[in-house]
């Protein structure tokens, strides 16, 4: 059982888990916890080869601590790259070019697109419908099996 004591006395409990989508585990998804009383009360993990992730807590600006605070939490998991056309260096661009090119980006004609590999319904945390408690001491695991073509579940 891991216990950690933060700043003012705040215990951390460790929340660990796997993230599947379609029992395939997902590598780099981003998962937050955010806290259903207090949206500026977050902790977050990135998932590693195994689909694994172990929540922080940023503690006194510039510390990440193992662990979130006891409590419930609606949760986010991410994991996109961008499909869509990179940038150009206007700099090498004729006038012309440059203001094609701006033009083409500002009509939205060269809009962004994402390969998601994990659902994109998951990915605000307030539409998810994942959720999570944290109990007050010890260590949880909490996986979150998502399916590609359901309602969101935990």
């Amino acid at each position: 059982m891991l216990l950690l004591c933060v700043g003012c006395g705040e215990r951390l409990t460790l929340v660990t888990g796997t993230v599947t989508v379609d029992g395939v585990e997902i590598e780099g998804a981003t998962v937050t916890f955010t806290s259903t009383e207090n949206a500026s009360v977050f902790s977050s993990g990135m998932t590693d080869a195994r689909g694994v992730y172990s929540l922080q807590t940023l503690r006194g600006g510039d510390r990440m601590i193992q662990g979130a605070a006891e409590g419930s939490y609606i949760v986010s998991i991410v994991k996109k790259e961008d499909d869509g056309p990179p940038e150009q260096d206007t700099s090498t661009m004729t006038i012309e070019e440059s203001i094609n090119y701006q033009m083409s980006r500002s009509s939205g004609s060269m809009t962004r697109t994402f390969i998601y590999h994990v659902p994109q319904r998951y990915e605000v945390a307030s539409r998810s419908g994942l959720t999570a408690e944290v109990p007050s001491s010890g260590s949880v695991v909490i996986d979150f099996n998502l399916e590609s073509g359901a309602t969101p579940q935990r």
